[in-house]
């Protein structure tokens, strides 16, 4: 693991923290990393099921007749 200095937006920190229900910045950070790669899996099984190969999604047509 490794120590990183960032700015954070506390507005949005506060925002997540709600939505997330966690109470300190390294949990809502591990939460919203965790639910990123959750939407990942969730989008590239979607996408499966239509037929689609994930890596054609950089283009914009393909992205929009996949989930047109």
């Amino acid at each position: 693991m490794t120590k990183r200095l960032i700015d954070v937006d506390d507005a949005k920190l506060e925002e997540i923290r709600s939505l997330l229900g966690t109470k300190t910045l390294k949990a809502t950070v591990d939460a919203a990393f965790d639910e990123v790669i959750a939407l990942d899996q969730r989008r590239r099984m979607l996408l499966a099921d239509r037929g689609v190969d994930p890596s054609e999604m950089t283009e914009p047509n393909a992205r929009q007749s996949a989930w047109g």
